[in-house]
């Protein structure tokens, strides 16, 4: 079965019953159509996909879509007389992404079609990932170590966490990648224990840590990992911290597996840190999927509902971070296969990585 029909199958099962679903997420559409422009939408039934372009997108949809590609003059118009073509009368919606304004107007518009919303079910749409998927996340992440190895290799000490931010982006670009990710983090220092700490004009000094969470898009897909560096030796109190947040690390990674509780998952990572002292700070979940957007489903957290599956693309992210002194985190990819999971990520964390 091809990359398109497995994904064309995924996408019915969401149907359950209704006659239609109305995609109206750059991601999700590009999923069931092929198309990776912007502005358009897609509709699919048990037998079709539409794709929903004006005529700004119309060369690039039918070049790229792997459905029926409609030109629109008047967006919503023109979805509607082709829902009546088909006789729909059950549609679902991304309800997670449709503004109110924008549902208001169909539920005027669609007076005859009942509208199901589908935001919590279609969050799952993209969650596991086939054999084509897996490559281009893979070659992102090679891109992204390269990347940053080339850069700290010349070195960060006396450099602005901005401009050592921009180098990573730029020789990202520079060997593929579309763009990052998300906006690269270099924290350093004290602004290191700021979990999501944007590179400021800060000067990188000796006897630091340093947060790096970085990634890059490549095709599409994305990749997202972070290191913690040092300087020079930044107290004493910081490689014992280091040390509990690899073994928390590795306890999460050990509990992978196809048909696990991703909150049992977060649970033999956390407990550790809360049984060494450091559980306090850690406040944030132990990771997330990662696919067309950085941040995808699963979520790996206390409260999570999710299962693991064969196939899906997760981080793995403990961190300890101790407000005035330092911060730590240490993230991976990782994909589940049949029985367990494949590091997807290379660069090593075991030891703490001294820089100049």
């Amino acid at each position: 079965m091809s990359y398109s029909a497995q994904r064309a199958d995924r996408a019915r099962s969401f149907l359950k019953g209704l006659d239609a679903i109305l995609l109206s997420s750059r991601p999700n559409v590009t999923y069931v159509s092929g198309y990776t422009g912007s502005d358009a939408l897609a509709v699919y039934t048990e037998s079709r996909t539409a794709l929903f372009v004006d005529s700004r997108n119309t060369i690039q949809a039918r070049e790229e879509a792997k459905a029926e590609v409609i030109e629109i003059k008047k967006r919503w118009e023109d979805i509607y007389e082709y829902l009546r073509s088909l006789n729909v009368s059950t549609l679902g919606i991304e309800s997670g992404v449709m503004d109110v304004d924008t549902f208001l107007q169909l539920k005027d518009l669609f007076k005859d079609i009942e509208m199901t919303p589908l935001g919590g079910q279609l969050k799952y749409l993209r969650a596991v990932k086939d054999p084509g998927e897996l490559s281009l996340i893979t070659e992102a992440v090679r891109i992204s170590e390269t990347a940053l190895q080339s850069v700290l290799s010349q070195g960060i000490i006396g450099r602005r966490e901005s401009d050592v931010a921009f180098d990573i982006e730029c020789e990202m670009r520079r060997l593929g990648a579309s763009a990052p990710s998300f906006e690269t983090i270099v924290a350093s220092g004290p602004r290191a224990a700021m979990p999501h700490g944007a590179a400021s004009e800060k000067v990188i000094r000796e006897n630091e840590s340093v947060v790096i969470d970085y990634g890059c898009v490549y095709r599409g897909y994305c990749s997202d990992q972070t290191i913690t560096v040092c300087t020079g030796d930044p107290g004493g109190d910081f490689a014992d911290a280091y040390r509990h947040v690899f073994k928390a690390q590795t306890l999460g990674i050990e509990a992978l597996g196809p048909g696990v509780k991703t909150a049992s998952v977060d649970k033999c990572a956390r407990e550790h840190l809360d049984s060494t002292g450091y559980g306090t700070y850690f406040g944030h979940s132990l990771g997330h999927g990662v696919g067309m957007e950085v941040h995808e489903m699963p979520t790996l957290s206390p409260i999570s509902k999710d299962t693991l599956e064969e196939g899906m693309v997760v981080t793995i992210e403990p961190g300890v971070y101790i407000p005035g002194k330092f911060g730590i985190r240490l993230e991976d990819m990782f994909v589940i296969t049949d029985n367990s999971c494949k590091r997807i990520t290379n660069l090593d964390k075991e030891a703490i990585k001294f820089l100049t």
